[in-house]
């Protein structure tokens, strides 16, 4: 019973259609829409033309089989070759509005100067416009109110890139567009639509034909992800700058509108750049493009799915395609079911339609825009006579264009899964901008460490050396080295060793509060160990200076509280310098950015070091007298230390050694000057340098003044010296030299002629006495022989003179000073030589003057009491 009841709705069903069939051939009307297609050989487009025209064919075929879409026409396209021409679009349109059956659609063009003036004209005619293939965003409903287009727009490739800044977090970016309508109406409206979602756009440039001052623009603002809107030529040439910008890579992200070619990069007819440059600065780019069919797999209106369409268009067009079949299809399809729309609504259309009455526009848009259906490209509904359809999105990988994914319009999705997994060329998505890393600058710290450790130690030995100044200070050798001067030599030191470790702190071993305070510490524990350790010594070399330099030896008195003095005032005047500075003008911290440079391992990552400074607002004032004021001190202490430099009195003082430690400090602080001033931002290299001077130079001084003290104190630990000890200043210099040689010579000139003249009067003298004695006769002579042997009438005493003593004198021998034994010069009256003889209890100078037949002059003795703190002491000439 059952099968004989499927068999009996079998046969009805088909006698059913079998009568509609009849019916329905018997009953269609011919029904006609206008196309315009760039079609002939040599034409613009004329690709797109050929392409699609496969796709119209089986359009019209599918819906004229349709057993439900215009049962009761048959739709037919009356098109012309428009040859990409205005001129020749709009002749073909007006032949078709005057000739032939009537046109109740208009379907084209593909060339947007075609598309322009038959879309003004439409408007005239109350005819509306569908187009299958032009993309350009002037076409808005406000300005072409009966233009509609079954293709997406290029504002439609604002979203996709939207929704990709909105997936990776990209919040800053720029923009790059070609500086035409098609190019810029999309880009305005991409960059309101930037602002609406609050993203940064940093900068936006465009170009006419240069694309190099643009992109070195982009670069100069640390654009990352660049938005680019420009045609497939200059594609080419924006690459290849790229390229030769290193704009590609890790670092930058680009996402470009590209309804192009295929494979349009190996075209390098237009750029200088070849094709693997091209294909290297592409890499990782992503690209929007049209998607030429739905892969859904969904069945659309026309009963198949988009894969089944494909092999009929396939097997139809033979070597031509174009990227718009899909879409021409779904416009055929469009058209078919909007004209069955007002084929519903009036039923007398057909005999009524007139270009002439308005109401045929109205109805025909209410048509399009009430249009919806499932479409080989994907769902085919217009929004303000725009098409939201499916954008295709690729990334370009390893030399391809690789799906990645999909853009749903209508549901404003993004879907990433749709293809190949995105690639990275950094493994991770490009940052939106250069993340910048403020690195504190700092000593590093194994440097610091060592130096504070050298400091340390340093101090630890001058404690040391002060202990034993201290404990030894009465023993005779100590003593006579002014032992309280050098207590502050060594104190001086200290603090010197103590700036050493203030000067490599920072705000990362303290914080940003005690800053100003290390700043202070630094300029009070370093000036006053500089007055204290080079006060000292500057003063005793100005004592031995004094000394050896005056005329009268044994007048010179410099006692040691005036040595005290001299360090007290240099003391106060560090003191009231810095006091005014701290009260006027405190520091504060003050940091300064240093030539930026990229992280090691991380392009998008750019480290710029930052250095902090001891600043005041006039700093430059205190400073400059500061180095005005030490600067002269040195100066003058380097001048006195070489003034006596041949000053040797080793048992007695050690000047030598305090000069070479003026010296020491003159060069090592003016090079830590020079330093400090040319390498100021470099942090660790000068505090290695400033560290090493001043660690060396306060060594060097403490070795140099004590070290020879305790040698002599294991040597002689008793303090006993030696009876006899030669004190010498030797000439200061060449011309002095040359001088008091000169000098020596007319003295000794001098001396030898009065020698001569008094030889002479005593030959004189003794001839007249020779000639009175005679005169007295043999008696008189032996009276006079008798006393002069006696000393006295009658004595027994040998004579004083013999006749051969009183007609000769002593001989005088010239010596010229030479320049391995000293001269002294001690007075500028007479040639003398001195010495120092001293004993345990004793000190005496003795000077020898050349004079004629008299015995030398010997100096009054002196004792060590009576000498103290004058021009020779015990405790020392320095």
């Amino acid at each position: 019973m059952a099968l004989k009841n499927r068999a009996l709705f079998a046969c009805v069903c088909l006698l059913g259609l079998i009568y509609c069939s009849k019916g329905r051939t018997a009953k269609r009307s011919d029904v006609y829409i206008a196309g315009f297609f760039p079609y002939g050989d040599g034409v613009e487009n004329s690709d797109t033309g050929r392409g699609v025209m496969p796709s119209v064919k089986l359009a019209l075929s599918h819906v004229n089989e349709h057993p439900t879409i215009l049962i009761n026409y048959r739709l037919h396209m009356w098109w012309n070759d428009t040859e990409c021409n205005a001129a020749v679009g709009v002749k073909s349109f007006f032949d078709m509005m005057h000739s032939g059956p009537n046109k109740l659609m208009l379907f084209g063009a593909a060339c947007t100067h075609v598309t322009d003036p038959i879309a003004k004209a439409s408007k005239h005619w109350h005819l509306t416009q569908l187009s299958y293939a032009d993309t350009h965003p002037m076409f808005t409903k406000d300005a072409f109110p009966n233009f509609f287009r079954v293709v997406p727009s290029e504002n439609a490739f604002n979203a996709p890139r939207l929704a990709l800044l909105k997936e990776f977090n990209w919040t800053r970016v720029g923009t790059l567009y070609q500086n035409e309508p098609r190019y810029s109406l999309p880009h305005n409206h991409m960059v309101a639509d930037l602002d609406s979602m609050q993203l940064e756009v940093v900068e936006t440039q465009s170009f006419v034909n240069d694309v190099n001052e643009p992109l070195k623009k982009l670069r100069e603002k640390d654009v990352r992800i660049i938005l680019g809107n420009f045609n497939e030529h200059y594609a080419r040439k924006v690459f290849c700058e790229a390229y030769r910008l290193e704009m590609y890579g890790r670092a930058y992200q680009w996402l470009i509108m590209a309804t192009y070619s295929t494979e349009w990069w190996n075209a390098t007819i237009d750029t200088e750049c070849t094709v693997d440059e091209i294909a290297t600065a592409l890499e990782g780019t992503i690209l929007v493009d049209l998607l030429p069919l739905s892969t859904s797999g969904d069945i659309t209106v026309a009963g198949i799915t988009a894969d089944e369409y494909l092999s009929e268009y396939d097997s139809l067009r033979g070597t031509e395609y174009s990227r718009f079949h899909g879409y021409t299809y779904d416009g055929i399809w469009a058209a078919a079911l909007a004209i069955q729309y007002v084929a519903q609504k009036r039923e007398d259309f057909l005999t009524h339609f007139d270009y002439r009455v308005k109401d045929w526009e109205v109805v025909f848009l209410e048509a399009l825009r009430n249009t919806s259906f499932e479409g080989v490209t994907g769902p085919v509904r217009f929004y303000n006579n725009e098409r939201k359809a499916n954008i295709l999105i690729t990334q370009f990988q390893l030399g391809q264009a690789e799906k990645i994914g999909e853009y749903h319009s209508q549901l404003s999705h993004l879907d990433l899964t749709l293809g190949k997994p995105v690639r990275w060329v950094g493994r991770t998505p490009p940052k939106d901008r250069t993340l910048i890393y403020i690195e504190h600058s700092q000593v590093n710290l194994t440097i610091y460490i060592v130096s504070a450790s050298a400091s340390v130690i340093g101090i630890i030995v001058a404690c040391v050396f002060l202990a034993f100044n201290i404990k030894y200070r009465n023993q005779r050798y100590i003593k006579m080295s002014s032992p309280h001067l050098n207590n502050l030599i060594i104190i001086g030191c200290m603090l010197t060793y103590m700036s050493v470790i203030f000067l490599g702190l920072d705000t990362t071993l303290s914080s940003v509060a005690a800053f100003p305070y290390i700043c202070t510490a630094r300029a009070w524990i370093l000036m006053a160990g500089f007055s204290l350790a080079f006060g000292a010594m500057f003063s005793k070399t100005w004592r031995v200076h004094s000394i050896f330099t005056d005329l009268k030896l044994n007048k010179k008195v410099i006692k040691d509280y005036q040595l005290f003095m001299v360090v007290g005032i240099l003391l106060a005047i560090d003191i009231a310098i810095i006091t005014t500075w701290q009260v006027a003008d405190p520091f504060y911290r003050d940091t300064k950015q240093l030539e930026p440079r990229h992280h090691e391992s991380m392009d998008d990552v750019l480290v710029i070091p930052e250095n902090e400074y001891c600043q005041s607002e006039h700093m430059t004032i205190f400073v400059s007298i500061i180095y005005a004021y030490k600067g002269l001190l040195l100066v003058f202490g380097a001048f006195l230390a070489w003034e006596t430099r041949h000053v040797s009195i080793p048992a007695l003082n050690d000047s030598k050694h305090i000069g070479f430690s003026v010296y020491n400090v003159f060069i090592t602080c003016i090079a830590g000057a020079a330093i400090s001033l040319v390498l100021s931002d470099r942090k660790d290299l000068v505090f290695v340098l400033l560290s090493f001077f001043i660690i060396f130079c306060t060594t060097a001084t403490l070795c140099l003044v004590f070290v020879p003290k305790l040698v002599e104190l294991k040597r002689n630990p008793q303090g006993v010296v030696d009876k006899r000890v030669r004190a010498t200043l030797r000439p200061m210099s060449k011309n002095r030299r040359d001088s008091s040689v000169c000098e020596l010579e007319q003295r000794l000139r001098d001396v030898k002629n009065t020698n001569c003249r008094f030889r002479k009067i005593l030959m004189e003298k003794e001839n007249e006495l020779q000639a009175l004695i005679r005169k007295l006769g043999p008696e008189a002579r032996k009276w006079i022989d008798g006393v002069t042997c006696t000393g006295g009438i009658g004595g027994d005493s040998e004579p004083i003179l013999s006749d051969t003593a009183r007609l000769s004198a002593p001989p005088v021998r010239r010596e010229m000073p030479s320049t391995t034994e000293v001269t002294e010069l001690t007075s500028v009256d007479s040639v003398t030589s001195t010495h120092v003889e001293m004993d345990s209890s004793m000190v005496s100078v003795q000077s020898t003057t050349i004079a004629p037949s008299l015995p030398p002059k010997k100096k009054s003795m002196k004792s060590l009491t009576q000498i103290q703190d004058g021009v020779v002491q015990s405790t020392g000439l320095v």
